[in-house]
């Protein structure tokens, strides 16, 4: 980024190195600004539609993209973006907020820049639009530094944060050439007007707002690809049993929407045991899981996910057939232990038994997906925890998981 910024300095006061200076494209000028500084220019070298601080720079009236309705949180707001929309979350100023960016390109390997965002936040609990910022070309992406965005072209740099639940400008400055070559900086802070700075004062402004660029952090975005996701069917049990086929519906509609969504919801029950004395309410005692996972390539990595010990209650209808009614879970804190033994009963010592076993939980998991796999032909071939080295899938039968599962 130094490299960049020490080639950018000649924008203003070197007049003579601009004299083949071309028309630039609308993207390359400034993102926001007030009025246009009343200040006698001659004609820009570029057409004048191309540079009008009222409109094309003007990013106040720019309406939001995303379909804000009903979202209760930031995630929710991520939860609808479209394919090929990036986003990221950083603070600027008094506010953590969430940028969604439109215009994405690669700037390293493997790390994806946006040159716009639209920024979001909460306020009172629920979040909000805060604005639209925008850059000029692929050698500016958006940027923060102490909590400060910037966003520029060659032309012009703004510095933004965010103050009292606004979106505002900190410090801007832009430069236009004549037709001769000769260059005017203009500047302003989020208190003052263009006017009310000169030309010198300008030019170092502009000079010093660029130089700001050597350190700071280019923002990555992680990009929208529904591609892997849209072919991943939702889970369903594959085995033969209805009974199970009710009880793994319950745990995804029941408890994945408890975390933050991926690609697909896969639950993870671990039997203790069963009692089917009473029909109208069956008894199924386990260490219930459930976890929210996203494609990576043929792994699938955990995105989110917990764990509900208890007993769940099923009944059985001749017509209807299997229901499940409802589940008491086990408390959590200090209350875990007194739970567990007043709701798994003469169940408990197994319970701890299993409860403490990952090895065998690790592979009921494994073989789960495994059978979600081979279920819908899918080419996944492991499972990755965060933090953790990727786990092979393993290649049983699934009908005789299932029948040793019953």
């Amino acid at each position: 980024m130094a490299l960049v910024a020490g080639m950018l300095l000649a924008g203003c006061g070197r007049a003579g190195e601009q004299q083949a200076a071309q028309p630039e494209p609308a993207q390359e000028e400034p993102a926001e600004t007030v009025s246009e500084p009343e200040t006698e220019k001659t004609e820009p070298v570029y057409a004048p539609e191309s540079f009008d601080p009222e409109t094309i720079r003007s990013v106040t009236g720019h309406a939001s993209t995303v379909n804000m309705e009903d979202c209760d949180t930031l995630t929710q707001i991520v939860d609808r973006l479209e394919d090929g929309k990036g986003y990221t979350n950083t603070q600027i100023g008094e506010a953590g907020v969430l940028l969604v960016g439109n215009d994405l390109f690669e700037w390293e390997p493997g790390s994806t820049a946006s040159l716009d965002a639209e920024i979001f936040a909460y306020e009172n609990g629920a979040p909000v639009y805060l604005g639209y910022v925008a850059g000029g070309g692929t050698a500016y992406p958006l940027q923060v530094r102490d909590d400060v965005l910037y966003s520029g072209g060659n032309h012009y740099m703004v510095k933004y944060t965010v103050k009292d639940g606004k979106l505002a400008v900190l410090e801007e400055v832009y430069v236009v050439y004549d037709k001769d070559g000769n260059d005017t900086c203009y500047y302003r802070t989020g208190d003052t007007a263009f006017a009310d700075h000169d030309a010198a004062t300008a030019a170092a402004k502009f000079d010093a707002l660029f130089a700001e660029l050597d350190g700071t952090e280019v923002l990555t975005f992680d990009q929208i690809d529904r591609s892997a996701a849209g072919v991943l069917p939702a889970y369903e049990y594959p085995g033969p049993e209805v009974f199970y086929t009710e009880v793994y519906r319950y745990l995804v509609d029941e408890f994945g929407p408890n975390y933050p969504k991926g690609d697909v919801t896969i639950p993870c029950p671990v039997i203790v045991a069963e009692d089917d004395s009473n029909k109208q309410d069956i008894l199924l005692y386990g260490d219930f899981w459930v976890f929210n996972y996203d494609l990576k390539g043929d792994t699938l990595e955990c995105a989110s996910g917990g764990a509900y010990p208890g007993v769940m209650h099923i009944s059985s209808d001749p017509e209807k057939g299997y229901a499940v009614t409802g589940m008491d879970i086990v408390a959590d804190g200090s209350d875990y232990t007194e739970s567990a033994k007043k709701i798994f009963g003469k169940h408990y010592d197994e319970f701890s038994k299993i409860n403490a076993d990952d090895k065998s939980r690790e592979e009921t998991r494994a073989q789960i997906i495994a059978n979600y796999v081979a279920a819908n032909n899918l080419t996944i071939t492991a499972y990755k925890d965060y933090g953790w080295d990727p786990v092979e899938l393993p290649e049983e039968n699934i009908d005789s998981f299932y029948s040793d599962l019953n």
